[in-house]
């Protein structure tokens, strides 16, 4: 008798795969945190009294609250995968989901500061640990520099929260920067692993140029571009910093050009992680131009190339693969998807190019959107079991 393929969702516990809950946490971070954003700027209504200052709530709530979620995700499902070692358990995946969630909503309420910043610091003490445990157990050398990377994002936390509680003005700006530029190393590194290898592997005889001089070179040039902002650079010898950034942004245009991703325009799932690397290299040149004194504008307002545009856009591309991936449907982009992906550099353009509320307003809603379309359309990957194919 003849079989029948079917889809079917294995009736199982829900897949242990830790980028499922936190992947999802990071895009509710990024649609309602940007949402309640959106509402100060227009309506100047903010859901936090632990925070005064708005902007520093807005920093913190995208770079701590979308950005911790989406690197945690990521690594640990990535960790695991180059380890063949799980990264957590069951309950420890949902505990330290649960201590992420805790973090959001203790910031949001009227109770003692350091409440949620515990619970935050605490989550990123959660990831260190996981990811540092089965490198450790692999002496997975090549990847060693994530402890790093991770040790220095809970570190920059507990400086932003430890300025804000002694009253600086000084303190929790250059630890919000410094994760700008943490975060901008990330991506220098694992973007030019990643992309170069999904590129080459689905174009059919696609030849790239790569070298291993400059990809040290654009690394490099990353994590001293974090070194000095973190020593005070920036407001120090400005035209010193923007220089180093401008040299930087050019290595990441060449090291982008020679993997000639102009060949993927059709196809949405790698062209949006060109883009987003772009955007690396857009962010840099717009703050170094603004360093060295080509046009008048603050070093915080610069940051949006690479906060809005490259992470918006690399953290799209990526959170949709990885769901697909591991999730057992085709790795592949709707044109719904495909607009999603867009989304992230019109709000670039637009925070970019206005100096005014309303501007930011619109911002704020392409951003806004983006992620209501992922957890819309990506969504019910991350929530049900992997579709496997039964015989009926």
């Amino acid at each position: 008798m003849a079989t029948i393929a079917t889809n079917t969702v294995e009736p199982s516990l829900p897949p242990l795969h830790p980028f499922r809950p936190l992947f999802f946490c990071a895009a509710l971070a990024a649609s309602l945190g940007m949402l309640a954003w959106g509402m100060f700027l227009q309506f100047g209504w903010l859901p936090s009294a632990a925070l005064a200052n708005p902007y520093y709530w807005h920093a913190h709530i995208m770079l701590y609250g979308f950005g911790s979620a989406l690197v945690g995700g990521f690594l640990l499902t990535a960790s695991a995968n180059w380890t063949g070692i799980a990264t957590t358990t069951r309950r420890g995946l949902w505990l330290l989901t649960a201590t992420w969630v805790i973090a959001r909503l203790l910031l949001l309420t009227p109770l003692p500061f350091w409440l949620g910043a515990l619970f935050d610091v605490g989550y990123l003490f959660g990831l260190v640990f996981l990811v540092g445990r089965v490198l450790w157990l692999s002496r997975n050398k090549r990847n060693a520099f994530l402890i790093l990377i991770l040790l220095f994002f809970t570190g920059l936390d507990i400086a932003f929260y430890a300025g804000v509680l002694a009253g600086s003005g000084v303190v929790p700006t250059r630890a919000l920067v410094g994760t700008v530029d943490l975060l901008m190393v990330l991506m220098l590194a694992i973007g030019g692993r990643v992309i170069p290898f999904f590129t080459g592997r689905k174009l059919a005889g696609h030849t790239m140029w790569m070298n291993k001089y400059l990809i040290w070179a654009v690394n490099g040039g990353g994590a001293l571009v974090l070194l000095c902002d973190l020593g005070g650079a920036g407001t120090r010898h400005p035209p010193v910093l923007g220089g180093l950034m401008l040299a930087v942004a050019a290595l990441v245009l060449v090291r982008l050009i020679g993997w000639r991703g102009w060949r993927a325009w059709r196809d949405p799932m790698l062209w949006a992680l060109h883009l987003g690397y772009l955007w690396l290299a857009i962010g840099l040149a717009i703050r170094g131009l603004a360093l060295v004194g080509v046009y008048s504008v603050t070093e915080l307002n610069t940051l949006h190339g690479i906060t809005v545009g490259a992470l918006g856009t690399l953290s799209l591309g990526m959170m949709v693969r990885v769901a697909q991936g591991h999730s057992g449907v085709p790795i592949r982009a709707n044109a719904t998807l495909a607009i999603m992906f867009v989304l992230p550099s019109v709000a670039a353009i637009l925070r970019l190019a206005s100096s005014q509320a309303t501007g930011w307003v619109w911002a704020a809603a392409a951003w806004f959107v983006a992620y209501i379309v992922y957890l819309a359309v990506i969504g019910p990957l991350l929530i049900r079991g992997r579709v496997t194919a039964t015989a009926a």
